[in-house]
């Protein structure tokens, strides 16, 4: 008896060894695929990755549209690291098949660079690969653990081979930073939570907006403001999947808010909208916001949720009873019982700046507000009290504080300037719109035709406002024939789905279709 109670007690033990032994390796070999996605994700805003496999790079190789958006300069080092790593087939065994990532940082002298980041496989010789690496060459060793690999006679990059993980780049700065091992870092979790879900798509781009001020740094000429003034404080994610076409850039997946008390919030738990609030644009439109709601009664009431959260509720209470007190108005007896479900801001290719508001019935809306608002002709008015409509609108109005405003075929259109919205009415009367512009109709054809919330821009109508924004160089590109300049419009766009947003985003080109001689009417 004695005998088959130590028999079972060491075979308990045994099994317990050989279990601690094998997740003790499935831990480790974890960790040092983690350790290559915190390199990866130190600093960055942007992270593409895909599968180290032939079949990638021939698909991609018949991508000519990435090349543009990457510039000839970047297209050329990614094309030569290629030459030297991944086709010779000494180097690119040891890390065939692993997921690569390449993170767009910001760098010295306001410069944007990449960061490539592997895993080196679990079960090849570390000796041997360093052995390998010392033959080449075009490699030569620096100090333990980095090597520099000559390119041709203009271009050199480093590579840093530690704890099984190798960091590639033209830039020392972005290799010191990728070592810095993060105790806690949110973006590599949410990479981590969404890789399951992205394992069959070709390749994924990774958003971290909470480290987008940094990398705009070095693309904008002045502070962030204006427009994409938001992405200062926006701490959210996206996880986005390409799909593969020769037209256009198109990539599908989500965006997940973290703060709760995000102005887009608001909008995560509504019913997609069939949006027409952008078909009165004019046709000058540089850009645009739109935001769709299925129901104002109880967006609002989120809404005023949400700035009592904020601390900013006695503000709006005080300028809505100040306008009842002065004017004798109740604006509460107008805003939500006569607000539709769809708002934008949009911006013309001059850079002024209006906002539109869809109204159930603005014949009556113009009768209420008569006593709190002061003639400018017989077509445009302005408030007298200010802030009126940032109180319930929010983030996007606090910029149109005491605007001029006219209302048409039920809609509230509002500018800081009298002539803005004289120009918006001379382009709408005379039927000179954004929706007749096939570009942008081909645009709006690729994407959901339902939303919550829609990000713009067409980028012919924004070339002076990029001029003016953007460095030289990084205009330069947006103009080249070889860079963006055939590009006509991106759009960022939400659909909401309980705690995160369906997203699409879209580079298109549009391309004319052509008649053939043969079938044209003689």
């Amino acid at each position: 008896m004695k005998k088959i109670i130590i028999i079972i007690i060491t075979l308990l033990l045994g099994i317990i060894l050989m279990t601690y032994l094998y997740f003790s390796k499935l831990g480790s070999e974890n960790n040092a695929k983690d350790l290559a996605l915190q390199c990866a994700t130190n600093n960055a805003a942007l992270v593409i990755s895909f599968q180290n496999d032939k079949g990638f790079y021939e698909i991609i190789k018949a991508q000519n549209l990435i090349q543009q958006v990457l510039g000839e300069e970047k297209t050329g080092l990614l094309s030569k690291l290629k030459d030297v790593v991944i086709n010779d087939n000494g180097l690119n065994s040891y890390i065939k098949d692993q997921r690569i990532y390449i993170s767009i940082l910001p760098d010295s002298n306001k410069t944007l660079n990449f960061l490539l980041t592997v895993q080196i496989k679990p079960e090849e010789d570390l000796n041997k690969l360093n052995k390998l690496i010392k033959s080449k060459k075009y490699i030569s060793l620096v100090k333990k653990d980095l090597y520099h690999i000559k390119l041709n006679d203009s271009v050199s990059a480093y590579a840093n081979v530690k704890d099984r993980v190798i960091t590639l780049s033209t830039s020392l700065k972005l290799i010191n930073d990728a070592a810095i091992r993060l105790t806690e870092n949110p973006f590599t979790d949410y990479i981590k939570e969404n890789n399951g879900t992205t394992k069959s798509a070709l390749a994924q781009i990774y958003v971290n907006f909470n480290q987008a001020p940094l990398l705009l740094k070095n693309v904008l000429a002045e502070n962030i403001n204006g427009n994409i003034s938001f992405l200062n404080k926006q701490n959210s994610f996206a996880s986005l999947n390409y799909n593969f076409s020769k037209e256009r850039i198109l990539f599908n997946g989500n965006t997940t808010l973290k703060n709760e008390n995000d102005y887009l919030k608001l909008f995560e738990k509504s019913i997609a909208q069939s949006t027409t609030i952008q078909n009165i644009l004019p046709e000058n439109t540089a850009s645009y916001t739109l935001y769709a709601i299925n129901d104002y009664s109880s967006w609002h009431k989120d809404f005023i949720a949400q700035q009592t959260k904020l601390n900013g509720v006695k503000k709006i209470e005080s300028i809505i009873n100040n306008v009842k007190n002065e004017y004798r108005t109740d604006l509460n007896s107008i805003f939500p019982v006569y607000t539709k479900n769809e708002f934008t801001i949009f911006q013309l290719k001059t850079a002024e700046k209006l906002a539109a508001i869809q109204l159930s019935n603005g014949e009556k809306v113009k009768q209420l507000l008569f006593d709190v608002s002061t003639d400018y002709n017989d077509e445009i008015k302005i408030f007298k009290s200010s802030n009126v409509l940032y109180s319930y609108y929010g983030e996007p109005f606090k910029n149109f504080s005491r605007p001029y405003y006219c209302i048409i075929d039920n809609y509230l259109i509002v500018a800081n300037y009298a002539s803005t919205l004289q120009s918006f009415l001379n382009s709408y009367k005379s039927n000179k719109l954004l929706i007749q512009n096939a570009e942008y109709l081909d645009a709006m054809n690729q994407i959901s035709s339902t939303s919550n919330v829609t990000f713009y821009v067409g980028l012919k109508n924004s070339n002076s406002i990029l001029r003016d924004n953007l460095l030289s160089k990084y205009y330069q590109h947006f103009r080249a024939d070889s860079g963006l300049k055939s590009f006509d419009t991106f759009c960022y766009q939400m659909v909401a789905d309980k705690d995160k947003f369906i997203t699409n985003t879209l580079l298109n080109k549009y391309i004319q279709q052509t008649i053939p001689d043969s079938l044209s009417i003689r």
